[in-house]
């Protein structure tokens, strides 16, 4: 019996740089056609050691059933089986000729094993949602060796080098691990970063973190990888997105959390429940320093592999009817309680304090290029101010201001707004013209939309927030800039309830009528025709059910 205290399966860098010959046989263990199984036990048990048995990585054909076939995603927490985590690194590779030398960075990928609990670890690489590109491996580790709390197992692959596609694309991390007793299923998904993103010399301003997401039944834990040294990173940003439906375009964020960084040197988690509805969800990650708080330069961020989530109907039906009751009980009694509370706060307390709820202030920003999208806003703004009386802001009122200058009204409109809808325009291919004539006569209002986006991006870690949202035309099919990419989504006309309730916050009638000068006139006149008729004693006409006439009396 051996004592192992860390397990090296090296397929690690020894130098800064390899050349390309020498870097050959670090790859072969990761590449589909190396039909072997190969042997570790000298990375365990040293040089001195010819049993090939101890530790062997066996080879798994990608369409074989064995390749394929992986237990269902449970809660099981991987703490059983020891630590399972990923970490990409680049690997300088020398290239020779007979003309020139140079060399490139590549993007490697590893699996760290730690504190192994296991015997044998069953794992497949495969591209999301492409079943046919997959890598699969076994390691197995003889019951004759013993292993510590200490140990550690790495595991490399330099696809980088025998197909640069990989690069950017999402991939999915399948592995189950026995001890011959109890077997752990775990999944990850993540995308390969490039190998700008892991140089030492890359600038906060263009820094995007490596993350993956590992999937469990009923919740999903995010890991964020530790940013580099030289960087100095304060926060995360963590959105949980959900798409709404079949369109790419159309995103809600389910929930928005802030993570101070304590210790910049380790990897971060986060943890979230799955127990929601059915759909598309995903991960933003914005990494934070103080220059892209302070607007110095727009924040980066990465998204991770969108994940379909389908609550699993597996459990006794028995177990299902008794939390289904349970749940339906609960909420009720919560529904009910948020139902009388809405009451008296709208009706009770307002109609008593005779106060009226004062509307939103809005200020709409939208691109300028192309003149017809330009009129529909105008058009826009000109119907909600009449109809809903609105308190809308936009580019148009410059010209109103007693100062006309368009950055002073910019801020202010900021300043004031409540509520910022952007509407966004049209393709920009649409925005080329065919004659001098036909061109949108440029203004110095054209730079407004930018000024605004600029000063949102800067209150974005303010504890007051602006309500955001997103309008799309049917002509709406251009791209929607990154400060409100995230925000709530309309699609006018199809939307235009939705998107009145969400201005008006659902007022009662009377209050959103009197917001309008015609509105309050409407109602003086009811009130003032109930006053004078009830009053009156005159003539009344009074109908019978049963007959088709009407008869008078005189009072």
């Amino acid at each position: 019996m051996e004592s192992l205290f860390t397990i090296l399966f090296c397929l690690h860098m020894v130098k800064n740089s390899v050349s390309l010959d020498q870097s050959n046989l670090r790859y072969q263990l990761c590449e589909n056609n190396t039909k072997l199984s190969r042997s570790c036990t000298t990375q365990i048990l040293g040089t001195g050691h010819s049993d090939n048995e101890t530790c062997k990585v066996e080879y798994i054909a990608p369409n074989s059933s064995s390749c394929s076939e992986f237990r269902p995603i449970d809660d099981t927490n991987n703490a059983q089986i020891g630590g399972v985590s990923l970490s990409p690194y680049i690997l300088p590779v020398e290239h020779h000729d007979d003309h020139s030398f140079y060399s490139v960075n590549y993007t490697v990928l590893n699996i760290t094993f730690r504190n192994i609990k296991w015997k044998t670890m069953k794992f497949r690489f495969q591209k999301y949602n492409n079943i046919q590109e997959s890598h699969c491996r076994n390691i197995v580790i003889s019951n004759d060796v013993k292993i510590n709390d200490e140990s550690v197992l790495y595991y490399d692959c330099y696809w980088s080098l025998t197909d640069a596609n990989y690069n950017g694309q999402g991939l999915m991390l399948d592995f189950e691990a026995s001890d011959d007793v109890i077997v752990n299923r775990g999944q990850y998904l993540f995308n390969i970063p490039s190998a700008q993103m892991l140089s030492p010399t890359i600038s906060a301003k263009d820094w995007k973190p490596f993350i993956y997401v590992e999937i469990f039944k009923s919740s999903m834990t995010l890991h964020i990888m530790p940013p580099p040294s030289h960087l100095t990173i304060t926060t995360y940003q963590v959105d949980v997105m959900k798409m709404c439906g079949n369109t790419s375009k159309c995103h809600n964020v389910v929930k928005t959390k802030m993570i101070e960084l304590k210790n910049t040197s380790e990897e971060v988690t986060y943890d979230h429940s799955l127990l929601i509805q059915s759909g598309s969800y995903y991960f933003v990650v914005t990494p934070i320093d103080d220059k892209c708080k302070t607007g110095v330069y727009a924040c980066q961020y990465v998204e991770s592999p969108r994940m379909y989530i389908n609550p699993d109907d597996s459990e006794p039906l028995t177990t299902q009817i008794c939390i289904a009751s349970l749940a339906a009980i609960i909420l009720s009694i919560v529904f009910v309680y948020y139902v009388a509370l809405v009451i008296v706060r709208r009706y009770w307390c307002r109609e008593f304090g005779h106060e009226l709820i004062p509307p939103p202030r809005i200020l709409i920003v939208y691109p300028t290029a192309n003149r017809l999208h330009a009129e529909c806003v105008a058009s826009l703004v000109s119907y909600l101010r009449a109809e809903y009386g609105f308190d809308i802001s936009y580019d148009g009122d410059i010209k109103n201001t007693s100062h006309g200058d368009p950055y002073v009204w910019a801020e202010e409109a900021f300043q004031l707004a409540t509520h910022l809808v952007y509407i966004v325009g049209p393709a920009e291919n649409t925005n080329l013209y065919n004659n001098i004539y036909d061109k949108p006569i440029i203004t110095a209002h054209k730079d407004v939309d930018n000024v605004i986006l600029s000063r949102l991006r800067q209150s974005r870690g303010k504890r007051v927030r602006k309500e955001v949202m997103n309008i799309f035309f049917e002509h709406s099919d251009g791209e929607i800039p990154i400060e409100t990419k995230q925000d709530k989504h309309f699609f006018l006309i199809k939307d235009w309830q939705k998107f009145i309730n969400h201005l008006s916050k659902n007022l009662p009638p009377k209050t959103q009528i009197m917001r309008t000068e015609k509105g309050k006139c409407f109602l003086e006149d009811l009130s003032r025709a109930k006053k004078l008729l009830s009053n009156c004693r005159g003539e009344h006409v009074v109908k019978f059910d049963k007959g088709c006439y009407e008869k008078k009396t005189v009072v």
